[in-house]
């Protein structure tokens, strides 16, 4: 960048100002100026991925494309900006701090990396990185060859051919790790293999990269080059045999005590910074040695979970803007303005493109792989990010690239990474094994005198842990029929790191699923009782997770999914929820299941004590006004009841001076309707009213309420007249049997997931200690 003559270029000889009211320009001042270019890349990037996201791109897109609007391409032309905001006398600072945090970021993409992962990945995600990396590296430098005499004649040949080959060759593991749990692809045939392929591919990259700034170095002697890659691999043998021990005992002390986690912490990060001195030293990128020692970093044990929480978020929210920012400086893609520049730019997409597809998919039919799926494959293993960019701007810091020819880079990069999203959607629609099965409820399934129960509980946080338990095991103890739990916790997806890295490890290793605290309790329980149990783990964004949650029913048949609702308590007595989104993901689940849903609210008595060590019965009421999911909530009742701790009270509701349904003004078909629900709730209720069935009648009451005027009060009363630990409601049952209030209660039974009553119960009744149970049946019949 040229300063022109009517442009004043300040020097930065402070750090800070003394204030405008002295005078002084804060644009003028190194930290001020710094100050505003990470707000104004962070707020650009930002906006620029709101626009993209309906578009399914990833973030890094919008990152990049923000660094290169800043510079000469867009807002750059305008001198006054360019020499006020970004002037030439700050760039030393800019790259200097966005150097840090790349040091810092590569040090998470190695954390990212499992070796022993990598060593036991199949033998298709080995044919998948070779033929995914050799062919397109051995184009890039036939290409780079043909643009060598073109363009950078001046640069060193050798170190031209190998930068340009990576970023033609490599495939972006952070960013295919994201885009495999955005279109939820982890677990499917396609990511087990796609991303220990990509994994590899990453490493061989770095070892690429190593080779060609050692080859660049300003000796004219040829045997530095042999002595730096001797260093190198004597340095990384170093990391792998003693670094690798030290960081072991760190990461063993640093997650078994908590009072020493800080110190651990600062070694481990004081690691980063030695490392990248270290390969700086021998004469490799810095970044190259804060990659390999993140490589070296434990991933067992929570401490590798721990240095991500604690580096990621200052790392990618203020640190990697100022890296786009240095980089869309050094982009002018104004300099792409003949036929013969788009030739190139053309002939660098098709070689890319073609050479990194073909390679895979023949790799990918090869092994059996359907063809559709094969081409996922190809463009998912041609994912393009950051690490491409990171690779251009150290040929261009290093003077291999001349500004063309990294512009034509840069742009190739973007054009590769937009269309991999759209191409792997349109391509790749995993099919779910839809295996059709017949007990979705819970009144059918008792029905039935061989059948399994299969519970599956979804788990948000430890707060309902201990109540979900209880109802697991007052539903395990019948002798019916046996009882299979299946345990799903819950994660928001978000753009940490952190979430990435727990769901690939989740994929590639059941034993990570064991990490989590939030299965522990469930683990623990399961091998106490024999229960058979099954761990499960869904990261999904909060607009689609309860496809995960429907999917998971579909595929493990089962009867019933149990949903925790997690609020607060306020002083007033009033809830709050913790996060809104899920009170929307439980709404989705209720509409889209497969089978029987239960809402679970924990106030207090059922999940305080473990159900088989209380001294005194649980008592349970369960509130029948009348309709399928008071069915499904009375044989759910019923089957608990048979817990020897187990106290069940179901009590009746019924409107009108002699108890009688309200059908005098319901048209025929709706009458018809009335009296066939009311036909099949005397069959529900007739197990208690005649005393039949394995039912221990002893534990167990039935009485028959009158009310006259809303069915909330009746309930309320209900509630609050003895000591009841749990309630059970269905929660569409006033719908037929009841006179529906006008106004707002008639909205809140529509929308709510708790339904009229259940609603006005947790919301209504600060000071009530029962928990309460709201179930839907599952039919689809009803309306």
């Amino acid at each position: 960048m040229q300063s022109d003559g009517a442009t004043e270029c300040h020097p930065l000889p402070e750090v800070v100002s003394n204030g405008v009211l002295q005078g002084d320009i804060p644009t003028h001042f190194a930290l001020p100026l710094l100050i505003i270019q990470i707000t104004l890349v962070v707020v650009l990037t930002r906006t620029l991925a709101i626009l993209f996201k309906p578009l399914h791109q990833p973030r890094v897109l919008a990152e990049v494309i923000g660094g290169v609007l800043l510079g000469p391409t867009a807002l750059g032309r305008n001198k006054a900006f360019l020499h006020t905001i970004f002037p030439k006398e700050s760039l030393t600072i800019l790259d200097t701090v966005s150097s840090v945090g790349l040091l810092f970021y590569m040090f998470l993409v190695g954390l990212e990396l499992d070796l022993k992962e990598i060593r036991r990945s199949s033998k298709a995600a080995f044919i998948m990185a070779f033929s995914g990396i050799a062919l397109p590296f051995i184009a890039g430098i036939g290409v780079s060859t043909i643009i060598h005499r073109s363009f950078s004649q001046q640069a060193n040949f050798a170190a031209f051919v190998t930068l340009m080959g990576v970023p033609m060759a490599i495939t972006a593991f952070p960013v295919l790790a994201r885009i495999l749990a955005e279109r939820k692809l982890f677990k499917t045939e396609l990511g087990k293999v796609v991303l220990p392929a990509a994994a590899m591919n990453d490493v061989c990259a770095w070892i690429l990269l190593a080779v060609g700034v050692a080859l660049n170095g300003r000796s004219k002697s040829p045997a530095i080059p042999a002595y730096v890659l001797v260093c190198a691999i004597g340095y990384v043998i170093f990391l792998l045999f003693i670094v690798r021990r030290g960081l072991e005992w760190i990461a063993r002390r640093g997650s078994e005590e908590d009072g020493a986690k800080e110190i651990f912490v600062c070694l481990a990060m004081m690691g980063v910074l030695v490392a990248g001195f270290m390969t700086d030293a021998i004469g490799i990128h810095p970044l190259f040695g804060a990659f390999a020692y993140g490589i070296m970093v434990p991933k067992e044990g929570k401490f590798a979970q721990l240095l991500v929480e604690k580096i990621e978020d200052f790392v990618t929210v203020l640190m990697l803007p100022l890296f786009f920012a240095s980089s869309g400086l050094k982009t002018n893609l104004a300099t792409i303005n003949s036929a013969r520049s788009f030739g190139f730019l053309a002939l660098l997409v098709v070689t890319a493109c073609f050479c990194k597809i073909s390679a895979t998919v023949i790799a990918a039919m090869s092994l059996k792989i359907d063809l559709r799926t094969a081409f996922a494959f190809g463009f998912l293993m041609n994912t393009k990010g950051l690490v491409e960019l990171i690779v251009l701007n150290i040929g261009r810091d290093l003077g291999v690239f001349d500004d063309q020819t990294f512009a034509l880079l840069v742009l190739m990069c973007l054009i590769l990474l937009f269309i991999t999203t759209p191409a792997v959607m349109a391509l790749y629609k995993p099919a779910r094994r839809q295996s059709p099965y017949v007990n979705r409820n819970m009144e059918g399934s008792n029905k039935t005198k061989k059948n399994q129960l299969r519970f599956l509980t979804c788990i948000q946080s430890t707060r309902s842990i201990l109540g979900l338990l209880n109802l697991v095991e007052a539903c395990r103890s019948t002798k019916k029929s046996s009882l299979k739990l299946f345990v799903m916790h819950l994660t928001e997806l978000s753009g940490r790191m952190s979430a990435i890295m727990s769901m690939s490890r989740a994929a590639q290793s059941k034993a990570s699923l064991l990490e989590d605290h939030n299965l522990i309790a469930m683990e623990v329980y399961a091998r106490f009782t024999k229960t058979p149990l099954k761990l499960l783990h869904a990261i999904s964004q909060l607009e689609d997770m309860h496809e995960d949650v429907c999917n998971m029913a579909v595929e493990k048949r089962a009867t019933i999914v149990i949903l925790p609702m997690n609020f607060l308590q306020r002083e007033d007595g009033g809830i709050e929820y913790i996060n809104p989104g899920l009170k929307r993901v439980n709404q989705r689940v209720l509409q889209c299941a497969p089978c029987s849903v239960g809402i679970y609210v924990e106030r207090g008595l059922w999940g305080s004590t473990e159900l088989s060590e209380t001294a005194s019965d649980h008592k349970v009421a369960m509130l029948f006004f009348g309709g399928p999911d008071d069915r499904e909530a009375l044989a759910f009742a019923l089957r608990i009841a048979e817990h020897p701790n187990v106290r069940l009270f179901v009590m009746r509701f019924l409107y009108g001076q002699e108890g009688e349904c309200i059908v005098d003004y319901m048209r025929e078909h709706d009458k018809q309707c009335a009296v066939d629900e009311k036909r099949l709730d005397e069959e529900s209720l007739a197990l208690i009213k005649e005393c039949k069935g394995s039912l221990k009648i002893c534990d167990a009451t039935y009485e028959e309420l009158v009310y006259h005027d809303s069915p909330v009060n009746a309930a309320e009363n209900v509630a609050t007249s003895k000591d009841f630990s749990l309630l059970l409601i269905g929660r569409r049952s006033h719908k037929i049997f009841s006179p529906i209030e006008k106004g707002p209660m008639e909205k809140v039974s529509e929308n709510s997931e708790l339904g009229m009553v259940g609603d006005a119960l947790v919301h209504g009744m600060g000071d009530l200690q029962a928990s309460i149970l709201v179930i839907q049946q599952y039919t689809p019949s009803f309306s």
